[in-house]
């Protein structure tokens, strides 16, 4: 019997092998592979869909800032005073810069500045490496054209219109407005924190600030850089994969910075910038009523535009070594002994106390002994009563009164004036300056305090030390009889839209007491200062001025700095000034003189 072969699902049976270890093994992988595929398509559209959805989203869909322009400052009259200008800016990415430094020198050679100089740019710690630094502005426009053609060869480097900031007038309010910046990590990090402390939670809110903005670096710009930002507007777009845009789907607008407008007037301070040219010193002039500074200029000065946006090495290498410190506040940030403009409140002390009456006088025969020492008198004066040491600045009047005060009565009286501590003023850095007592020599020097400093203490020589702003606060104080408000430059701060944001009121920060005919005495023997004293080249045609002048040793040899304190009209007071020139002479031959005209302008003006 003849059998036929058996069948499997149509396969014969000689047909059927076992599976070859490499069949097996394909098998595996593909098997392994559906797995995985499996494994991402879940993680993809189960796990993490809404999240990579939403991400998808975003690429799909861009939210482009649009910093907002800085507010303007503006004087009292409504003068611009700082002001903005759309300029083409070149920027580089520090990051890429920093990853490729052989780039650098192809790079500087195209914008036109040393490697040295964009090398020590793009690697300072302080920048952020990722965002646009700014390193030239004011571009012309044929550099910019070149420079966008050649954008494939130079990818580091961008090209864009910017509103930059511009100070139309240069060194004048130099010292007042301070200057801009691009913004530092460090104050990237501050800024963003309080924007969301204070925003509302926003997309803009949020980004308030970005490692591209401009922030104020120095001066008003810094005190009121809150204000004066802005608010950023916002652009969303449509954009391709690749990132070019395809459609705007909305815009925010950017809401402009607030106006800062300011209690100086540009004419007074401009007189003032002219008086002071040649010297090392400052003036500055407050209104007693009000404590509005104004006009306040320090010499020599700067011009902040060249810090726009930011300074060369080339210019600044020079300018911070330069031995006037033009950078220098001297208005309010450095202090010098006052001299002889301090006798007027130590006169006030004494008939205050009940050690001197205006009857009382000395017989001044150059100098006076104490102890071993002989302090002399800048003159041998004769016989002087209480008005005539003032308005011939009788040096051994004060000696004896001073010694009967003691130094812990001196140091009193000043800090009841404001002296040894900040005006509080509205600006950054303001110096303290010194007020001495026994106690402080004790701690600073671990020794007493001996008598012969207490004499010089009592001409304003020896330990004291004070700015030209403290001293014009304490003028303000005789004007007032005893009223001292907060000096300040922040008049208003007006919103875009023209909301009264904020205005400086008044403030009184100090109170000294003394009767009426105390201060009545002091406030004639000033004046006779001015006609007939130390002060004469200070006179105003028409209007009483009482002031005092100083002539304070600084070094042996070396010549003094010249000091004038004044108010006019002396029984109803619209101006308290001070004026200090460092190593220039007697106050009465330098001071007083620069005074005398700008009061004299202050008047024609009509204040």
């Amino acid at each position: 019997m003849i059998q036929r072969p058996k069948r499997y699902l149509g396969i014969r049976a000689e047909d059927k092998r076992p599976i070859t270890p490499q069949e097996y093994g394909l098998l595996v992988a593909v098997a392994l592979v559906l797995m995985v595929l499996v494994g991402r398509l879940w993680y993809l559209q189960i796990l993490h869909g809404e999240e990579l959805s939403a991400r998808a989203e975003l690429v799909r869909t861009r939210l482009l800032r649009i910093p907002p322009p800085r507010g303007l400052i503006v004087d009292r009259n409504g003068k611009t005073v700082v002001t903005n200008r759309a300029q083409i800016v070149i920027s580089v990415y520090p990051d890429q810069l920093r990853q490729n430094p052989e780039r650098i020198p192809l790079v500087a050679q195209r914008l036109g500045i040393t490697p040295e100089e964009l090398s020590e740019m793009v690697n300072n710690p302080r920048i952020n490496p990722y965002v646009p630094l700014v390193v030239l502005q004011g571009v012309q426009y044929e550099q910019a054209v070149d420079l966008i053609e050649s954008q494939y060869n130079l990818p580091e480097v961008e090209v864009s219109l910017r509103a930059m900031r511009r100070y139309p007038y240069g060194k004048l309010f130099a010292h007042i407005v301070g200057y801009v910046g691009q913004i530092s990590q460090e104050e990237l990090k501050e800024y963003s924190e309080r924007a969301q402390q204070e925003g509302e939670g926003d997309w803009i809110s949020t980004r308030l600030y970005e490692g591209t903005d401009f922030v104020g670096k120095n001066g008003l710009e810094r005190q009121y850089e809150w204000y004066l930002h802005g608010k950023p507007g916002g652009e969303q777009v449509e954009v391709t994969p690749l990132g070019k845009k395809v459609r705007t789907v909305q815009q925010f607008e950017p809401t402009p910075g607030a106006r800062l407008v300011l209690t100086i007037d540009t004419r007074l301070q401009q007189k003032a910038f002219e008086l002071l040219q040649g010297h090392l010193g400052a003036l500055v002039a407050i209104d007693p009523r009000t404590g509005e500074v104004l006009a306040m200029v320090s010499q020599p000065s700067f011009d902040p535009n060249l810090f726009v946006p930011r300074i060369p090495a080339k210019i600044w290498a020079p300018l911070i070594n330069d031995p006037r410190a033009p950078l220098n506040n001297r208005a309010i940030q450095s202090a010098y002994a006052p001299g002889s403009i301090f006798k007027p409140i130590v006169a006030l002390e004494g008939l205050k106390s009940g050690l001197i009456s205006t009857h009382s006088g000395v017989r001044c025969a150059g100098g006076y002994q104490a102890g071993q020492r002989y302090f002399r008198c800048w003159k041998r004066h004769g016989y002087v009563d209480f008005y005539d040491s003032v308005a011939q600045s009788c040096d051994v009047f004060y000696y004896q009164l001073a010694q009967r005060l003691g130094p812990n009565r001196l140091a009193e009286l000043a800090r009841a004036f404001g002296l040894g501590e900040r005006t509080g003023i509205d600006l950054p850095h303001e110096r303290r300056g010194l007020v001495p007592d026994t106690e402080w020599k004790r701690q600073t020097y671990n020794q007493p305090w001996f008598g012969g400093e207490t004499l010089n203490y009592g001409i304003g020589q020896g330990y004291l030390s004070n700015t030209p702003l403290q001293w014009a606060v304490v003028t303000m104080g005789i004007a007032n009889r005893g009223v001292i408000y907060r000096p300040h430059l922040m008049r208003q701060i007006v919103a875009p839209d023209g909301t009264v944001l904020e205005n400086a009121e008044p403030e009184v920060i100090h109170r000294y007491e003394a009767s009426p005919q105390h201060w009545e005495a002091v406030v004639e023997a000033m004046v006779r200062t001015v006609e007939r004293g130390t002060a004469r080249s200070g006179r105003v045609p028409g209007v009483q001025v009482a002031g005092k002048t100083g002539s304070a040793e600084f070094r042996k040899g070396g010549k003094t700095h010249a000091w004038f304190i004044a108010f006019a009209p002396a029984d109803n007071p619209r101006v308290a000034i001070c004026v200090m020139a460092e190593e220039a002479g007697g106050g009465g031959a330098i001071a007083a003189p620069v005074a005398g005209e700008w009061l004299r302008y202050f008047f024609e003006l009509g204040y």
